[in-house]
C-alpha cells in the first residue's frame, strides 16, 4: 500500500495507519506503513495507544455505516493481527474514537448505540481482571447532549477530559 487513502469501488475514500520516527535532530523520519497486518482494504485508524506503547487501539468499519474498536500487540517490531475488543464495548453499532487511562484500566469511546443522550455519546468501561471490558456507562448530561459527542481524550491526571462536541455552545 503506498497510499494513505484507498478508495473502493463506490468512490468512497478509507484510512490507512502509518509510523514516523523522530531522528536525532528533532526531524520526522519518511513516514511508512504500519503493516499489512492493521492496513486493510477498508478503513483502519489508530485511535488510542497505551501507555507503554505496547497495544495500539485502532477503529476498524466492519459494514458500510458501523465500526468497532480492534487491539493489536506489539510483538518485537511487528504489530499483531488486530482483534475487537473482548468484553462490552463493541455493539452492533458504531464505536469509535478511544482514550486509554494513564492506568490502562478505562477506556473512554464515543459510539451512536442507542439509549445514548444523543447522536454519538461519549462513554467508559473498565478493564476487569480477567483482561475483558466491563460494563459500559455513559458519562451522563454533563458531557453528553442531545447532539454529537465524539473524540474523547482523558488527561494522565485521569480528572480531565478532553471532546468534541456539536451541543456545548460550540460552532
Amino acid at each position: 500500500m503506498n497510499s494513505s487513502l484507498m478508495q473502493d469501488d463506490y468512490g468512497t475514500y478509507f484510512e490507512d495507519v502509518f509510523i514516523s520516527y523522530k531522528d536525532e535532530q528533532g526531524n520526522w523520519t519518511e513516514p511508512k506503513s504500519i503493516g499489512e497486518n492493521i492496513n486493510t482494504m477498508g478503513h483502519d485508524a489508530a485511535i488510542a495507544l497505551s501507555p507503554d506503547g505496547q497495544i495500539l487501539f485502532i477503529y476498524k468499519n466492519v459494514s458500510d455505516l458501523n465500526g468497532d474498536i480492534y487491539f493489536s500487540r506489539l510483538e518485537g517490531e511487528d504489530w499483531s493481527r488486530p482483534l475487537p475488543l473482548p468484553g462490552k464495548v463493541n455493539t452492533e453499532h458504531w464505536e469509535g474514537s478511544a482514550s486509554l487511562s494513564a492506568d490502562g484500566k478505562t477506556l473512554y469511546f464515543s459510539s451512536n448505540k442507542p439509549g445514548g443522550i444523543g447522536g454519538k455519546d461519549i462513554y467508559r468501561a473498565h478493564l476487569k481482571d480477567d483482561g475483558t471490558w466491563g460494563k459500559v456507562e455513559n458519562l451522563g448530561i454533563a458531557i453528553n447532549t442531545k447532539y454529537d459527542e465524539d473524540a474523547p481524550f482523558i488527561h494522565p491526571d485521569g480528572k480531565t477530559l478532553f471532546f468534541s462536541s456539536k451541543g456545548h455552545n460550540s460552532m
